[in-house]
């Protein structure tokens, strides 16, 4: 089984791709997915305070378990004044 790990914005640039299969079991969680990203490219700042972490568009807690073709992304807060 696989899921997607979709890069948006300067993820894409600092990853230099949209997109990365990660291979998982019927126990993977979203922090597994944190943790692999993490491992394979350390330049990005993926802090759980620093993101919102979604599964198929929706928002997700990092203790959800993955399921075959779901999509995890990664989207960095915004603020400003």
């Amino acid at each position: 089984m696989i899921a997607l790990i979709e890069f948006l914005g300067i993820q894409r640039t600092l990853t230099k791709t949209d997109s990365l299969d990660m291979p998982i079991s019927a126990e993977t969680r979203v922090n597994d997915a944190l943790e692999y990203v993490r491992g394979r490219y350390p330049q990005l700042h993926l802090e759980e305070s620093m993101v919102l972490i979604t599964v198929n568009q929706e928002v997700a807690s990092p203790d959800r378990v993955l399921k075959a073709n779901d999509t995890i992304s990664f989207l960095p807060f915004i603020s400003g004044g």
